[in-house]
């Protein structure tokens, strides 16, 4: 999909729709602001603390693309290992499986209990939780490689690096980028959730104060910054796997147009 002027429009204009007849519906039904509050009141709640807002949604963007790193980097590279590690894929890798089952959200009091309370506890939670979908995603992208492209490789004498370099890691990019995006969503709730648990910073942290307050419009602010970072995230590794993976914005385009 390209960016246009319309691509941009339309959801901003749908957006604003959807603003005006929940302003309507509110005022309409009667429904007391500690309820729904009218977006009016949001906006009101914005202007009134964007300031401590920013601060703590830096705190909050600051533990999730920490732990989003690093899952990344240990993610990759642990798959690249099950892919060519037969005791990896026989022992390590089932196990990374069941802890994918498990709920993240048990891990995080331990994570507490076991690293301590600051930055680095929610970093590992972020990282817990965006670790999973890296790690599956990219070993099903390394594995899913025709046999004809290695049989190929094998005539020519190809070495273990040029296969890696040249036909798996190019082939698992597209799976990768998946498995990135979901991550990096998975980072900030994560982030959310460890919040929750013990901080004295952050939206996560807000979001309970704003809730003990019975400040329906300031917890609904926070909610919508939560989204609209999640979405600058994703759009960021959209653009970047444009760049890196032309060929499977390409193959979409293809398929959009059936």
């Amino acid at each position: 999909m390209k960016f246009s002027i319309k691509n941009i429009a339309e959801p901003v204009l749908f957006f604003l729709a959807l603003l005006a007849l929940w302003e309507i519906l509110v005022k309409v039904v009667q429904v007391p602001s500690f309820i729904l509050p009218p977006p009016r009141d949001l906006y009101a709640a914005f202007m009134a603390k964007y300031f401590i807002l920013g601060h703590h949604a830096l705190i909050t963007f600051i533990e999730a693309v920490g732990g989003f790193a690093l899952s990344f980097v240990l993610g990759v590279t642990f798959a690249v290992g099950v892919v060519y590690s037969r005791h990896l894929q026989n022992t390590v890798y089932p196990l990374i499986v069941i802890l994918y089952a498990m709920p993240k959200s048990a891990f995080a009091p331990l994570m507490v209990i076991w690293i301590g309370y600051g930055l680095v506890s929610k970093m590992a939670i972020a990282f817990l939780v965006a670790f999973f979908p890296i790690v599956i995603n990219t070993v099903v992208g390394l594995k899913e490689v025709e046999p004809e492209l290695l049989e190929l490789a094998r005539i020519n004498r190809g070495s273990a690096w040029d296969v890696f370099k040249k036909i798996r890691l190019p082939n698992s990019l597209p799976y990768m980028f998946a498995g990135v995006k979901v991550a990096v969503v998975l980072s900030v709730t994560g982030a959310i959730v460890a919040e929750f648990v013990a901080a004295n910073e952050g939206l996560g942290y807000l979001v309970l104060q704003a809730n003990y307050s019975l400040d329906t419009a300031f917890a609904l602010v926070i909610l919508l910054i939560l989204a609209l970072l999640s979405l600058a995230l994703i759009t960021a590794l959209e653009i970047l796997q444009r760049k890196i993976v032309p060929w499977s914005a390409e193959v979409r385009q293809i398929e959009g147009s059936f």
